[in-house]
């Protein structure tokens, strides 16, 4: 700023009228110059700036100063399990009197099963290809004014069994005792969300979070989150982020063979719409 402009600079205060100056300053703070400055005091902003820069602030709360918007937003968060198994075996006994050669099969039934016989030869030829997919899908729906934050969770608590060894000097000798009670372990869904408008292209800070108990593992807790800072059009879904996990085993015997694959894909959408 020119000793001109800076002779020319005035201080006004400002009300406001629905936003608080918190989120107002960082809208202003680029339409300054260098000496100019802007500052907060119980939802007034109180500015040091040119007549130019005054009125461009001016045209700008016009626009920005309104009743805060209620928005609807809905946050997906979908998971995919894809189990692969594959096996092939051939297991019975061939030869004659002077020499047999057995060759054991594994013992399971499943699969399809081709049996070969002739006299006391027999071969046993088994089969299996399955494939299970499963699928799940969690959609939670919250309301909440532009600018503000909002959170939402819900879930269960489940017992699990503790066991803890604790240690003690019992007349200068060390003694162990093992104590033994209950725990609870939390399983949620739920997301925390701060959305800004401006124009048709919301701004959201979220953080999603998608936990569910391992059935197959007592105790064990399965964890997803995802917390970012994105962008989008409102009506439109936006993807927050995904993940994949593919893992796969192989094992070989005595003319027999199998194989087994595992896919876990998980993806995290939301959505925000305008309330009339």
């Amino acid at each position: 700023m020119t000793a001109t402009a800076a002779a020319q600079a005035t201080v006004e205060i400002i009300p406001l009228n629905n936003r608080s100056s918190e989120q107002v300053i960082p809208v202003i703070q680029p339409l300054l110059g260098r000496d100019s400055s802007v500052s907060g005091f119980q939802n007034q902003l109180v500015i040091r700036a040119t007549p130019a820069e005054m009125a461009e602030i001016r045209r700008v709360l016009a626009s920005i100063d309104k009743a805060p918007r209620r928005l609807l937003i809905t946050v997906r968060q979908d998971a995919e399990l894809d189990r692969q198994r594959r096996e092939a075996e051939i297991s019975g006994s061939i030869g004659n009197d002077n020499a047999r050669v057995i060759i054991p099969g594994s013992g399971s039934r499943g699969g399809g099963n081709v049996v070969l016989r002739e006299g006391d030869d027999r071969l046993r030829a088994r089969i299996i290809d399955s494939r299970q997919v499963s699928s799940d899908s969690s959609t939670q729906t919250l309301q909440v004014l532009e600018g503000s934050s909002a959170f939402i969770r819900v879930g269960e608590s489940r017992p699990v069994p503790s066991r803890q060894v604790v240690r003690t000097v019992i007349n200068g000798q060390i003694v162990d005792r093992v104590v033994e009670g209950t725990e609870y372990r939390d399983a949620a869904t739920g997301f925390s969300v701060r959305p800004r408008l401006q124009g048709d292209i919301v701004t959201l800070d979220i953080s999603p979070q998608r936990d569910s108990f391992d059935d197959r593992r007592r105790g064990a807790v399965n964890v997803q989150q995802v917390t970012t800072t994105v962008s989008g059009r409102v009506g439109e879904w936006i993807d927050l982020g995904g993940m994949g996990d593919a893992r796969s085993d192989e094992r070989s015997a005595l003319l027999g063979r199998s194989s087994g694959r595992v896919e876990d894909r998980r993806g995290v959408q939301v959505r925000v719409e305008v309330l009339p």
